[in-house]
């Protein structure tokens, strides 16, 4: 047909030696492949160039895909708008605290991903024990990376021992890059993954070989683990990579401790309560601290923290 702009229907179909039907099939394709166009004229369809062709088709299917996604984001609204509140109705419809045990790897990693899936707003973890295999590692990171994009506000503390180990330390950075806030402490009590302040995993009492987990409803219980929580939180240290500037500046525990509650908000009666010390004490701590990491006001202190990773 581009090779011959006098074409006719009946000469086009003995020189490709086709039925009425194999023609009207192959008219039929050409058409929904946008290489024929329908015309008023007594042919009644005249040829489309390749490539104008292959611009038309690729239009329509941007226009499907972009109708698929439209249809994919209003279920995706409509299905949040239902989760919204749920674990909330759940925690609120009876006032006792319910505890549930799970056993075995595959139950708990169902509650869990159940979990992932179903958080609206914050995810606070604490994962003591040492580092799990690189395998693992990775498998969680495109888990978390997933919530996290939801824009679900997630905060981590590991072992120190995380940040000994190659992979696992670069499991931390990666966790920090992609939004989550991460600190390394000594120790830590157990096991606890916390969603929205409803649900909760903790470590159960082992018995026998096999892996086993709390799964805890309940606003009060909850409420006691996050404590528990940023109890440990205070007393973590932010991930530090190697070479930043915060191996320069020499603070004792107990001074990253004060740096850590003054960012938090505390006030120094609450800071000093905490360290058992006394307010004129504390001031003189807060003073030396300031000097040690080039700081001329409590402002700037914080900045300057931020910049070291020390809170």
């Amino acid at each position: 047909m581009l090779n011959n702009p006098d074409w006719t229907p009946d000469q086009a179909r003995r020189e490709l030696d086709l039925s009425q039907i194999g023609y009207e099939l192959a008219l039929h394709t050409l058409l929904e492949a946008g290489l024929l166009r329908a015309t008023s004229d007594s042919r009644g369809f005249t040829p489309v160039a390749p490539e104008t062709a292959v611009a038309w088709l690729l239009a329509v299917e941007e226009e499907s895909a972009a109708r698929w996604i439209s249809a994919v984001q209003e279920r995706r609204s409509t299905i949040s708008a239902l989760a919204a509140n749920m674990m909330q109705l759940q925690a609120k419809s009876s006032t006792e605290t319910r505890i549930q045990l799970l056993t075995g790897e595959e139950r708990i990693s169902a509650a869990l991903h159940g979990a992932s899936v179903t958080v609206q707003s914050e995810i606070l973890s604490m994962h003591p024990g040492a580092p799990l295999p690189k395998e693992a590692l990775e498998a969680s990171m495109a888990r978390n990376r997933s919530v996290l994009e939801r824009g679900v506000t997630m905060r981590s503390i590991h072992l120190e021992a995380m940040d000994r180990v190659p992979y696992a330390k670069a499991h931390l950075e990666a966790l920090q890059e992609s939004g989550c806030q991460v600190r390394v402490t000594p120790t830590l009590p157990f096991r606890l993954i916390l969603v929205d302040q409803v649900l909760a995993y903790v470590t159960a009492p082992v018995k026998g070989a096999g892996l086993s987990a709390l799964e805890i409803r309940g606003d009060e219980v909850c409420w006691l683990l996050r404590q528990a929580f940023e109890h440990c939180w205070l007393h973590g240290r932010p991930v530090v990579r190697s070479g930043s500037a915060e191996e320069g500046v020499d603070l004792s525990d107990r001074e990253k401790a004060v740096l850590r509650m003054l960012a938090a908000g505390y006030t120094d009666d609450s800071v000093a309560r905490a360290l058992g010390i006394s307010t004129r004490t504390l001031r003189r701590m807060t003073t030396m601290i300031l000097e040690k990491i080039g700081a001329r006001s409590r402002f700037e202190a914080g900045v300057r923290s931020a910049m070291l990773s020390l809170i």
